[in-house]
């Protein structure tokens, strides 16, 4: 299959989030983007295809070798192929890749993290190197992009592992950090119910404000004049604002039912804070 075909195959089916982000996105932008998306899924997804750590450890290194023939310009996986191209005309940073790789490993290290300070490092590998790279596809290279994608990436990771929790749990993966469940009064035999008590809904919800609280600081770094150009990213955080809305409707019962936006409220979403962010940098230009 040829590459590109196979990134979005993997990562942007029409009518998902990933499919509307990259459809409003530059034109110049969007092979590149893709490529990153597809590169984040197909390494984050193996704690979950494997069992044993060790099988998860082997196909890491894999990765690991194959993000060094990627830079030394011989890839051999189709995301690779893809990727090719953009790190060349953008400039991706290596150690972008290698750091998602790094939070990987710690999804087969670790079932969970004492307090909010540990589990930090856990979201900045994974998500904050995924927005790293989404914003050095824009090129703006600025100090608030920078900003941004740390802030971004923490909302995107702290939210896909708030509607994962029960998956997670079952799984021996708790993102809670120990310490606010323990507060919370909510065991991680409790996340593995089929009913959500009251004290997880109120834990749930915590953890909802904190995603917020990052978009809301993500969104603030960035001046009018930039935010044209990354507005992939700014569409995928008013899509999780508008799914933790749907959450906290019903109050939170993540541990008997799934959330999910339905494809035509996604194009709305993504087509008005498109057009915002482009109105915005025109009038800062």
């Amino acid at each position: 299959m040829e590459p590109l075909s196979y990134c979005h195959r993997k990562v942007a089916p029409p009518g998902s989030a990933i499919y509307y982000a990259l459809r409003f996105s530059p034109d110049d932008q969007r092979d590149a983007l893709v490529a990153v998306h597809a590169f984040h899924a197909e390494v984050t997804e193996i704690p979950d295809e494997v069992s044993d750590p060790g099988v998860g450890e082997v196909k890491l290194q894999w990765w690991r070798d194959e993000v060094q023939r990627l830079f030394d310009g011989t890839p051999r996986h189709p995301v690779s192929q893809a990727l090719a191209p953009a790190v060349a005309r953008h400039d991706l940073p290596a150690d972008a890749f290698t750091e998602m790789l790094d939070g990987t490993g710690m999804d087969l290290a670790y079932g969970g993290y004492p307090g909010f300070r540990e589990l930090t490092v856990y979201c900045h590998r994974t998500g904050g190197s995924l927005a790293r790279l989404l914003t050095a596809v824009a090129g703006t290279g600025s100090a608030a992009s920078a900003h941004f994608a740390h802030d971004l990436g923490m909302a995107l990771t702290l939210r896909r592992r708030l509607l994962s929790v029960r998956r997670d749990a079952q799984s021996g993966r708790v993102y809670i950090p120990e310490d606010e469940l323990e507060q919370a009064g909510v065991s991680r035999e409790d996340l593995l119910g089929h009913e959500t008590p009251p004290a997880a809904r109120t834990l749930f919800r915590e953890q909802a404000d904190r995603v917020h609280a990052f978009l809301d600081q993500a969104e603030s770094h960035l001046p009018d004049a930039e935010r044209a150009v990354h507005r992939s990213g700014i569409i995928l955080a008013a899509l999780d604002r508008a799914l933790l809305r749907e959450m906290a409707k019903d109050n939170f019962p993540l541990l008997e039912q799934g959330f999910e936006l339905t494809p035509l409220r996604r194009l709305w979403i993504a087509w008005r804070t498109a057009r915002q962010q482009q109105r915005l940098s025109r009038k800062a230009a």
